[in-house]
């Protein structure tokens, strides 16, 4: 007779559930896999991913969150752990945000190249995107300290934001050479750099 699963063997089997399944949503599109396929990739009974997540959804909606906040938490590391001025923060920022996106290029695609009906709501994934999304407008935030309009800093925020998501996108899709990515931080940390 096997031995009840503990907490710590559910918690492994889902982690694996989720590893699984981002590489096959991110290969084939969330919607053309089925919970049979992740788990013949599982190599476990169709079945057997039921005992752990109730659909498909919810197995995207767990990858997902699980890689907002990984990333929200390098991001915020990378700011907290960084001496220096807001530039020196922000490009810290961009090496993590880099490094995160071509470590994890399953997971960022899934996290940033589709939406879910829970996005945007108060629940776990709405949570994790918004303190994503949170790390990132410490660059607005410090253009208004700095006595830049709200607009504007806002404005130079999404620029930043925009850029550096082109061009780790174009990086990962392998239309710009590797360090692609590197060298738009260290361009947009110039323009970030002037902007003070």
């Amino acid at each position: 007779m096997s031995r009840p699963l503990s907490d710590a063997d559910l918690a492994r089997f889902k982690e694996r559930v989720c590893d699984v399944a981002a590489a096959l949503f991110a290969e084939r599109g969330a919607e053309n896999v089925s919970m049979r396929q992740i788990a013949a990739a599982l190599e476990v009974s169709p079945m057997t991913p039921y005992r752990y997540f109730a659909s498909r959804e919810e197995i995207l909606t767990a990858v997902r969150i699980r890689g907002f906040e990984t990333f929200a938490a390098r991001l915020e590391a990378a700011h907290a752990d960084t001496p220096g001025d807001g530039t020196a923060k922000a490009v810290a920022m961009g090496r993590a945000y880099i490094g995160f996106a071509l470590a994890n290029a399953h997971t960022y695609r899934l996290m940033f190249g589709l939406t879910q009906q829970d996005d945007a709501a108060d629940g776990p994934l709405g949570r994790a995107v918004a303190r994503a999304r949170a790390t990132l407008s410490v660059i607005g935030d410090r253009l208004i300290a700095r006595g830049i309009p709200e607009a504007e800093a806002r404005a130079t925020e999404g620029l930043i934001w925009s850029a550096l998501h082109g061009a780790v996108g174009l990086e990962l899709a392998g239309t710009m050479p590797p360090g692609s990515a590197q060298d738009t931080l260290t361009l947009l940390a110039r323009t970030l750099g002037r902007a003070g």
